[in-house]
């Protein structure tokens, strides 16, 4: 029978998890008073759209980084002819994802060249400056989508402490490249080079890690991944991605559509009011999302031993329900220490006025961030279980409802309507998630294949 990794272990891999969540958050927030007084707002501002922009293109890996996680964890208890399957995997997805990467940056750059940088600046020197800028990002995206399938498979085969004692200065470096560079000159080209130098580096040690990781040669492996990749790999990878893909393009319109409605219903001024705290209270299930991306590989591996070796449904179910309990407890002395200290706090970071203003959405906004952390785990079970499609159809669901009841709630009670209706959104989604993976592991331990 395979066993299920020990909890310290597994415990042990979520904080390096963590670590590597949390580090390059503090050293952003660090770097942005130093890049606001060498580059100035305007270019700061700027910064800040490149970064948000890379950083959604990150959709276009279509879930193949998750793929790739639950097969290499899949293929691990295959012996010999695992190992080849998650060569297999991990070139498909890497080419394919280089490819997606490459045309997706020719695109956006024929599109810049064409019809220039879609942003109100204030000078024609300063637009060619931030046209050079952003040519000088577009590399950066193939190097960010081929790092999620390299990722992947790290994270399928349980290397997280390597993989984040890489990903930590990688994190740090992202902001104090351009911080090292606003030294010198205030120019976007150099900040941007530094990133695009950072990525690069990024993914050449990657590459290193999986080589080591699955017994290449460095020099051999980019070879043996373009050779590995096929058609029918990426049959496999896409039915899951593509699902993935779905909840990735959804979820982002549901977390900023209370905002475009406050501002129609309310007025533009408002959406800070809500927007402020609910950037910081968001953060909240990282603490959660740092086990869920140790937990994924785990139950991928148990879920997929399970048809073999029935008894296996145990250490699965056990593993959810141990983890549940630790993210409620988690969870529940973070959310009641941060209910106790909202008023002080924002008082101490934004000011009287503004504490009078924003305490309730904040306290309200903790709980509903704390039942959407808690429901990571059920969504990270059904993914591990192959049942993303499931997941994703919720979510679409999910989206025109949640839209009225922000409308109807804004209308009824103002701002604090938003932080209502997201919480009502948390619980439901909670609800159902905890329900479906209930019904999936009744079904796995009834015997019924699903």
């Amino acid at each position: 029978m395979i066993r299920s990794a020990p909890i310290p272990a597994l415990y042990k891999s979520a904080v390096w998890s963590l670590l590597g969540n949390v580090l390059p958050m503090f050293a952003a927030l660090a770097a942005v008073p130093f890049l606001m007084h060498y580059l100035g707002q305007e270019r700061l501002g700027v910064l800040s759209l490149v970064w948000v922009i890379v950083g959604y293109f990150s959709f276009l890996d279509m879930g193949l980084g998750r793929a790739v996680t639950v097969t290499v964890a899949s293929c691990r208890h295959g012996g010999e002819l695992g190992r080849v399957d998650e060569l297999h995997v991990v070139g498909t997805a890497a080419v394919l994802l280089v490819c997606v990467g490459s045309a997706m940056a020719l695109l956006v750059g024929l599109g810049i060249a064409v019809w220039g940088v879609p942003v109100r600046l204030s000078s024609p020197a300063f637009l060619e400056e931030v046209k050079q800028a952003l040519l000088w990002m577009l590399p950066s995206l193939p190097l960010l989508l081929v790092s999620s399938a390299l990722r992947g498979h790290l994270e399928g085969a349980g290397a997280f402490r390597s993989l984040n004692l890489l990903r930590i200065p990688t994190g740090v470096m992202l902001v104090a490249g351009p911080c090292l560079t606003a030294l010198y000159s205030p120019d976007l080209v150099w900040a941007c080079a530094s990133i695009l130098a950072v990525r690069l580096v990024h993914v050449f040690v990657l590459l290193w890690l999986v080589a080591r990781e699955m017994g290449f040669r460095f020099r051999d492996f980019a070879r043996a991944l373009v050779r590995a990749s096929g058609v029918a790999w990426l049959r496999q990878l896409l039915s899951f991605g593509g699902w993935v893909t779905v909840s990735n393009i959804v979820g982002p319109v549901i977390v900023y559509v209370d905002r475009f409605v406050i501002g129609a219903v309310l007025a533009a001024s408002s959406v800070v009011i809500y927007a402020v705290p609910f950037d910081v209270v968001s953060r909240l299930p990282v603490l959660v999302a740092s086990l869920c991306s140790v937990l994924l590989p785990e139950l991928a591996r148990l879920s997929r031993s399970v048809s073999n070796e029935p008894g296996n449904i145990h250490l699965l179910r056990r593993l959810v329900r141990r983890s549940s309990m630790f993210s409620a407890w988690v969870v529940a002395a973070v959310v009641v220490i941060g209910w106790v200290a909202t008023p002080w706090a924002l008082r101490w970071w934004v000011g009287a006025a503004f504490e009078e203003q924003a305490t309730q959405i904040t306290q309200l906004l903790l709980l509903a961030f704390g039942v959407n952390a808690l429901a990571q785990i059920p969504f990270t079970a059904l993914q591990a279980a192959g049942r993303v499609r499931a997941v994703a159809l919720l979510h679409m669901a999910e989206l025109v409802p949640y839209g009225a009841v922000v409308f109807l709630a804004i209308s009824w009670l103002g701002i604090a309507g938003a932080a209502w209706a997201w919480l009502l959104r948390s619980v439901i989604d909670y609800a159902v998630l905890a329900w479906m993976w209930h019904r999936h592991s009744a079904r796995l331990k009834a015997g019924i294949t699903v």
